[in-house]
């Protein structure tokens, strides 16, 4: 069931709420909703809330899973320009999410911060978007030429 508009409207409201816990509630119900109308607030959000490491957390996690690659730039930055950790691992789970090739690269970048966790992180998406990369070239050969996926995935008779 699709929530209305006047609920997503309701949580776009609250990520200014004044309470940090109701702001970070409304950008992960965001992000499970997938809410498209919510990509501008979220960016707001990242930019309003600097110095709450689980807002920006909760903020990016939900740019992710909406999977708008208009945030990729915010959640560079984010990676990049923050020193909360909670904050910079969300930022390369999202960017791992959206994929393409500044998300890519931002997270190859990421290989060598300082910080071994977001390393590791960044590892992962890496891998996560290589797999999903492969799939998607799988697909193609499928769609393309049926007799090629058999071979290469062995069913050949």
């Amino acid at each position: 069931m699709k929530p209305t508009g006047r609920y997503v409207e309701k949580l776009i409201a609250s990520l200014r709420h004044e309470d940090p816990a109701i702001r970070r509630r409304a950008a992960w119900l965001l992000g499970k909703l997938k809410e498209k109308s919510a990509v501008l607030p979220l960016l707001h959000c990242l930019m309003e809330n600097g110095n709450d490491p689980y807002i920006l957390a909760d903020a990016a996690l939900a740019l992710g899973e909406i999977g708008d690659r208009q945030a990729t730039a915010h959640l560079i930055f984010l990676l990049q320009h923050n020193s909360f950790l909670p904050a910079r691992l969300a930022a390369v789970e999202a960017l791992g999410r959206l994929g393409g090739n500044r998300a890519r690269e931002a997270l190859t970048e990421a290989l060598k911060d300082p910080n071994q966790v977001v390393r590791i992180a960044a590892a992962e998406a890496l891998h996560a978007l290589d797999f999903k990369d492969s799939v998607r070239s799988n697909e193609k050969v499928a769609r393309d030429s049926p007799e090629k996926s058999q071979f290469y995935t062995g069913r050949l008779e």
